[in-house]
């Protein structure tokens, strides 16, 4: 009889577990009936995995801890509920997410090795922190904000049986109007065809930890990416790599030329070839020292930027006048 009860009560326990699951490790509770003064804990093949320092009794005094083997004896003061704690680095989970017609979806990504979980509360916790040397930091992040406490990010997700391997379960989305973006970005070039990447960017509707992003448009598959953490509210910007589509062309003519100088007209001509709006960002540097005439532009120290919107099969043409060094 006290056996069946033991063994329900084991049951039960791996019903309530409450699992927060940061880059690299997971912090595991089990709730536990002890009897006066000592206690052993079967942990088996777990023990390995389990970082050492971290395995504790929480709700009694400890006295003492005997390792023996995949068992570990406690002697403590106190008796009762309490609470079994330990960090445990068979249990990873990071995020990732899919941009499908305009729809967000972020997925979690957990995986275990070893036995099977059952949290009654399954937090997941990511971003800049790595363990192992982040395990104080992380900890303390338990005790911050809900939002990017010490750099992570914190999601409450739906309780669920966590089985070895790995586990993709979705837990927010959110419908996007995103804008198209095509970029040049670099040193100057003369042309007469520039390369443009395919982006996008959009506000928040939650906050975004790092983490790959699949775009699908008009049924067709656009690229992954990386999606830089961007708190809720704030712009969050991809890029998928090189447009085949789109043409930015370039024409450049001499002006003026004088001894340690030429000035030269520079006419950057791009036609939408999509059936939506797009954005197009241009980013450029030029040798110094230069002298540069752009109505419209942000003037920088090393070039300019400009950013211009286009409807589909609008056409933008961008004339300056460059004058450099000789």
């Amino acid at each position: 009889m006290r056996k069946a009860l033991a063994l329900l009560w084991l049951g039960l326990g791996a019903l309530a577990q409450e699992v927060v699951v940061y880059p690299g490790f997971a912090e595991v509770k089990e709730p536990v009936h002890l009897p006066p003064s000592t206690w052993v804990y079967l942990a088996g093949e777990k023990l390995a995995r389990i970082v050492p320092g971290s395995l504790r009794l929480l709700g009694v005094e400890e006295e003492e801890r005997l390792y023996q083997g995949g068992a570990v004896l406690f002697r403590y003061r106190g008796e009762g509920e309490a609470w079994l704690r330990y960090l445990y680095t068979g249990l990873t989970g990071e995020v990732f997410y899919t941009l499908e017609e305009g729809r967000l979806w972020a997925w979690a990504r957990l995986r275990l090795e070893g036995e099977a979980l059952s949290p009654k509360r399954l937090t997941l916790l990511v971003g800049e922190v790595r363990a192992p040397e982040a395990f104080g930091v992380a900890l303390k992040a338990l005790e911050g904000p809900t939002e990017n406490p010490y750099g992570l990010f914190r999601y409450e997700l739906a309780p669920r049986r966590l089985l070895p391997g790995t586990t993709e379960v979705p837990f927010q989305k959110a419908v996007l109007a995103p804008e198209r973006l095509l970029r040049y970005r670099g040193a100057f070039r003369p042309g007469p065809v520039l390369p443009l990447e395919r982006g996008y960017r959009f506000p928040a509707p939650f906050p975004l930890a790092p983490g790959s992003l699949e775009v699908v448009e008009e049924g067709l598959f656009l690229g992954q990416a990386f999606l830089p953490a961007t708190p809720e509210g704030q712009v969050a910007e991809v890029w998928l790599g090189r447009d085949l589509k789109a043409r930015l062309t370039r024409a450049v003519s001499l002006l003026s030329q004088e001894e340690k100088e030429a000035t030269y007209r520079v006419e950057t001509r791009l036609e939408n070839p999509y059936p939506y709006p797009i954005v197009l960002l241009l980013e450029e540097a030029f040798p110094k020292p230069f002298r540069l005439d752009f109505p419209g532009a942000t003037l920088l120290p090393e070039g300019y930027r400009f950013e211009g919107r286009l409807n589909p099969g609008a056409t933008l043409t961008l004339t300056y006048r460059l004058t450099l060094p000789r």
